[in-house]
């Protein structure tokens, strides 16, 4: 027997997630987006990740149709993007800065830590939901240093690594393994 829609809900809010928002064209040529927590990598060779999508989502056809998408990893004080993307929001566009990838993909660029440019390989439908599962054929990171978005236990809120009093605070570092007690949580945005 399975647990309750409550009970999963909360099950899964216990898990700390980034936030992203999933950017495509659709055919008519507008830019469509959403906001997700449900992005992971699958393989580094190649390098592939996925992204889970509501089947009610107003942007899935553009998804499905164009087979090509950006995630675009929000970084903290942006927790109103994630609740405009998130929103039913005919043109979620008009008041946000972007751009143009240079395969034509909107990438928010003043608002990413980092981004990820995919082509969909595989779509599967699970339950509400589908995964796409994308190869990732470009992308890019931020240079400066700065903490990301995160969702846990339904508000926002920002990880962010624990320094000693006497470090300076790094500019930038290379990609390291942490363990848990290596962050803390900075409370929620608003």
């Amino acid at each position: 027997m399975a647990v309750t829609r409550k009970r999963f809900f909360d099950i899964m809010a216990s898990f700390p997630s980034g936030v992203a928002v999933v950017t495509t064209v659709a055919p008519d040529g507008k830019p469509r987006g959403l906001t997700t927590t449900a992005v992971c990598s699958v393989s580094a060779s190649p390098p592939t990740i996925l992204v889970c999508v509501d089947l009610s989502s107003r942007t899935l056809d553009a998804l499905r149709l164009r087979r090509r998408f950006v995630v675009n990893f929000l970084g903290h004080g942006r927790s109103h993007l994630g609740l405009l993307f998130a929103s039913k929001t005919d043109d979620k566009f008009a008041h946000v800065s972007w751009r143009e990838t240079s395969s034509g993909l909107p990438l928010l660029h003043e608002d990413s830590l980092a981004w990820a440019e995919c082509c969909t390989v595989h779509d599967l439908e699970v339950g509400d939901h589908v995964v796409l599962v994308a190869r990732v054929e470009d992308g890019g990171v931020e240079p400066e240093l700065e903490p990301p978005l995160m969702y846990y236990r339904r508000s926002w809120g920002v990880w962010s690594p624990v320094h000693e009093e006497q470090e300076p605070e790094p500019v930038a570092i290379a990609a390291r393994e942490i363990s848990a007690r290596d962050l803390r949580w900075q409370g929620a945005e608003f």
